[in-house]
């Protein structure tokens, strides 16, 4: 449910998955673990501090321009506690891009868990749409000119993926072409979501998320986008 079915939540989750993810021992804030000890805050509010003033920084300045030493000197910090949590300029930026994503995941498998909502391929599209719209910066990050080539395809192999075991695996997506591999159908479309996200945020243009979403279902489905709210 890549989906982001939870549109509404997204705010809420933003700070949680740029902060807390990938790390498993972060995780336990989010869920019914032990409390965490001062020493793990401790680590959770340098990371904080670090991938905050990455992501910052590349939206000021573009991602090619960002040196860890600017990372470090935004976030107080210095080279070595960044080296303890981070490889380098791209695994910072990476987790807060790749934790979202997967909290978002998250949130929406258990949302909707029990049930699968009418017309989930449409509501796929206009949910990413609508989030895309709501964190313009960070999108641009994944996909525009201020982020970086070898971002834009892990950001891309990690939306093939969930793509490809819903199609497989899954009852969100129909496959609108079922007579050509799935894993052809996931990179089309992947393909498509990503270049029409970066075309959207980048030119003006008056197009809404939900025409957007509209549009990609109907070019997709070869039929009308139906009405669904919220």
């Amino acid at each position: 449910m890549f989906s982001i079915y939870c549109s509404e939540i997204c705010s809420q989750v933003i700070i949680k998955a740029i902060f807390l993810l990938p790390s498993g021992l972060d995780r336990c804030t989010t869920m019914n673990y032990p409390a965490l000890t001062r020493h793990q805050r401790r680590r959770i509010q340098t990371r904080k501090g670090l991938v905050q003033a990455a992501v910052e920084l590349v939206i000021e300045k573009g991602y090619e321009a960002v040196t860890i030493q600017d990372i470090t000197d935004r976030a107080d910090l210095g080279r070595g506690t960044f080296y303890v949590h981070f490889k380098d300029k791209e695994d910072v930026v990476w987790s807060a891009i790749q934790g979202l994503i997967l909290e978002l995941e998250k949130e929406a498998h258990q949302q909707y868990k029990d049930s699968i909502p009418d017309h989930p391929e449409y509501r796929f599209f206009r949910n990413i749409f609508r989030y895309a719209d709501k964190n313009r910066n960070l999108f641009r990050v994944s996909f525009g000119e201020r982020g970086s080539a070898a971002l834009t395809r892990r950001v891309q192999d990690l939306v093939v993926a969930i793509i490809l075991y819903d199609l497989q695996d899954g009852p969100v997506l129909r496959d609108p072409t079922s007579n050509v591999p799935a894993e052809i159908v996931a990179q089309m479309m992947t393909g498509l979501i990503t270049r029409m996200i970066s075309w959207w945020l980048d030119t003006p243009n008056d197009y809404t998320a939900e025409q957007m979403a509209g549009m990609i279902y109907q070019a997709l489905y070869h039929k009308k986008p139906p009405t669904v709210q919220p």
